[in-house]
């Protein structure tokens, strides 16, 4: 009587085996990038909700009005950050400082990156027509190398409380 067989033969394990290493040796990588684009969104949607909060807090003209912040004129907020101090390649907890605070800018989820309101001090409400300069920013370092991806935005308010920005965000080292 003849026997039946079933069952695979060794080579065909061995290319299911190979097509199975190039599928991981091309998804691998590529899930790699989407994650961590997935990251870097977290930092321009921060630094938007930084800067909109910023503009409500300059066209509300609330400083000097009660609210908890060190500021040094009528349209002036000083200096916060970064938060948290180091940024890694895990989330850590945002601790909003009193500035941060002031242009209701929250953050209820931990985060990646690092945020900073960097004031120029500048000479707000003078007839000269100079503006208060300040940069918004963010920084990460989401593979822990200590080379940081840096999110920036350049914002401006001159002495009616008007808030002007850059065009865009300066990003540097996006995906480090």
């Amino acid at each position: 009587m003849k026997k039946d067989r079933r069952g695979f033969t060794l080579i065909e394990l061995m290319i299911v085996v190979a097509i199975l290493g190039i599928l991981a040796a091309i998804a691998i990588p590529t899930f790699i990038l989407f994650i961590n684009r997935s990251k870097t969104a977290e930092a321009s949607s921060n630094i938007k909700n930084l800067f909109t909060g910023a503009a409500a807090y300059y066209a509300g003209e609330l400083t000097g009005k009660a609210i908890n912040s060190s500021t040094g004129g009528y349209c002036t907020v000083g200096s916060a950050g970064p938060s948290p101090a180091v940024p890694n390649d895990t989330k850590q907890p945002f601790a909003p400082e009193p500035e941060f605070t002031a242009v209701s800018f929250h953050i209820a989820d931990s985060v990646y990156y690092s945020y900073q309101l960097i004031s120029a001090g500048g000479t707000c409400g003078n007839t000269a027509g100079n503006m208060e300069i300040y940069t918004i920013a963010a920084n990460g370092d989401l593979d822990n190398d200590t080379l940081l991806s840096t999110f920036e935005l350049a914002v401006g308010s001159d002495a009616s409380n008007t808030l002007y920005h850059s065009r865009g965000l300066f990003v540097n080292n996006e995906m480090d």
